[in-house]
């Protein structure tokens, strides 16, 4: 069973989407900030209209403009969550989670047995007894969450989960959801403009620009043929996880394999670094820099990207960086040369 969704509408402004999503699986909604990202949530939730189109989970027809079709939202078999959480500030975590089943039409006994089940999934049992307004930016996604599956929705719908989520809670808090969204069995939307929260959460990503879904694929299909200049920067960032370890300066160091890094800020334990390719600066010689990140490995591809190339280098980890033309032929850079990549510690953001 797939969500497909074809619509179109003109208010707020256009919008012109064409997806769709397995049972299972998580497509990550990627786009600038008024690309229409959250519209398009609100049209699959039937918060908002669309002008014409079909969306259809299945065989149940959710809207169909030429037919008159529309499904009120409380009929369609989805849970949503927005950036901040929206939970019920004088409920308890329980009580939120509960929130569906009851409204539903649940008897309490098997409202609380699936709210409880739904915050056991989102990590989020210690809390069922706070109210919901003490709780932080994560605690707070990890019961909206748990109120979103607790009906078992067939679609579930993420609106920028993490993004009040503070960034040294936020490599955990994504591995607890995505470990959570895949225990749904839901097709999964994430709204994001995080690339780290794409690449690592997401089975595919769908680029909308001005209100278009310009591209649908994985990560490594945007990579390898980026239809827009904004898929090609969004998709082809460099991206690696690992463990932190605070330094004493203020910095802080982080093993990815058997290679550390050192970035800006102290963190601990798991989190994930994006470093853009043009912030990769290349050498055919370990020379003197004030870098304090390298690594080096073979030339493995060289593509051209604009008016620039971006050279693949079988490094460990492996490493993306973006040149121009005339530095990849000083450097006599063809796959197969050794060659050296570094990039200082505050071009490595974490996320």
């Amino acid at each position: 069973m797939s969500l497909f969704v074809d619509v179109a509408s003109d208010v707020p402004f256009a919008i012109d989407a064409k997806l769709e999503v397995r049972r299972g699986r998580t497509l990550a909604l990627v786009g600038e900030s008024g690309a229409g990202k959250t519209t398009v949530l609100r049209l699959i939730a039937g918060l908002a209209r669309p002008e014409r189109g079909r969306i259809a989970n299945g065989a149940d027809e959710w809207f169909d403009g030429a037919a008159g079709v529309f499904v009120a939202p409380h009929r369609r078999s989805i849970g949503m969550t927005f950036s901040r959480g929206a939970l019920f500030g004088d409920m308890t975590a329980l009580e939120n989670a509960m929130f569906g089943p009851s409204a539903a039409g649940w008897r309490a006994d098997e409202a609380r047995m699936r709210a409880l089940e739904a915050l056991e999934l989102t990590g989020a049992s210690a809390l069922r007894d706070r109210r919901a307004a003490t709780l932080s930016a994560g605690e707070t996604q990890r019961v909206a969450l748990a109120r979103a599956i607790a009906l078992r929705p067939h679609v579930l719908l993420l609106d920028e989960p993490l993004s009040s989520v503070d960034v040294h809670a936020r490599a955990a808090l994504r591995s607890a959801l995505s470990e959570a969204i895949r225990a749904t069995d839901s097709a999964t939307i994430l709204v994001t403009h995080d690339p780290a929260e794409a690449l690592l959460m997401a089975d595919e990503i769908a680029v909308l620009e001005n209100g278009r879904i310009v591209q649908q694929g994985s990560g490594a299909d945007l990579r390898r043929t980026p239809a827009t200049a904004y898929v090609a920067a969004f998709a082809g960032v460099n991206l690696f996880t690992g463990t932190a370890r605070a330094l004493a300066d203020g910095t802080s160091e982080v093993a990815v394999g058997d290679t550390a890094f050192v970035v800006h800020g102290a963190f601990d334990g798991p989190v994930a670094l994006v470093v853009d390719p043009d912030a990769v600066t290349l050498s055919r010689e370990a020379s003197a820099t004030s870098a304090r990140n390298r690594v080096h490995g073979l030339v493995d591809s060289i593509m051209p990207d604009g008016g620039a190339v971006r050279v693949a280098i079988a490094s460990v980890p492996p490493i993306v960086a973006r040149v121009t033309a005339p530095s990849a032929t000083a450097l006599a850079l063809v796959p197969g040369v050794p060659v050296y990549a570094s990039f200082k510690a505050g071009e490595a953001r974490v996320s």
